[in-house]
């Protein structure tokens, strides 16, 4: 281990500021029609989706069960909850085409739902866990966070509970659908 490899709070901040790049550019195109403009937004929500599907899973399996073991099991639950809403979220923008009415309202929902999470978890979780973990344990989870995020679904489930051992186990067989989905729909192609 170097010092100069990412901890679970710069790996998860980093994807944070990511988030919020997308959605700077989706509130560039709020009320904007065109065939280009609606391919656009659909793409952005995909890639956002993606992102945060894999960031959420990888929270809920790698940190939150740490946090609500080690430092707070209240805060823990209610990112969980936070993530179960921007899910539902997600999952209605997956079902909308970018032209219909109320898809910007829901982009916008979505926004406000993720700004919220990640603001609360960068002013109190993450300065908790540089707190009570050492260096180590924070390069270590950083490590099995993105380690998850490579084999993680890349679709909202809303009906999977937000456990880490019903993430772990269903997991793998809901990233491999959404893989295929993805790959015979074409959507994701410009996200990893």
């Amino acid at each position: 281990m170097t010092e100069t490899q990412p901890d679970v709070v710069d790996v998860l901040t980093a994807d944070h500021r990511e988030f919020d790049r997308i959605f700077t550019e989706l509130e560039g195109l709020r009320g904007r029609t065109g065939e280009d403009v609606l391919t656009r937004k659909k793409e952005l929500v995909d890639e956002v989706t993606i992102g945060l599907v894999k960031h959420s899973v990888a929270e809920e399996t790698r940190v939150y069960p740490l946090v609500a073991q080690k430092l707070d099991k209240e805060e823990a639950e209610h990112s969980k909850e936070e993530h179960a809403e921007a899910e539902e979220t997600m999952k209605r923008l997956e079902r909308m085409d970018a032209g219909a009415p109320g898809f910007d309202d829901a982009v916008a929902e979505l926004i406000r739902e993720i700004r919220h999470h990640a603001a609360e978890e960068e002013s109190r979780m993450f300065t908790e866990l540089r707190a009570n973990f050492s260096r180590e344990e924070l390069v270590k989870m950083a490590e099995q966070v993105e380690a998850v995020k490579k084999i993680a679904p890349t679709r909202a489930h809303p009906m999977t509970p937000n456990e880490a051992g019903v993430r772990l186990a269903v997991g793998p067989v809901a990233s491999l659908l959404d893989h295929l989905r993805d790959a015979v729909s074409g959507r994701g192609k410009s996200t990893d």
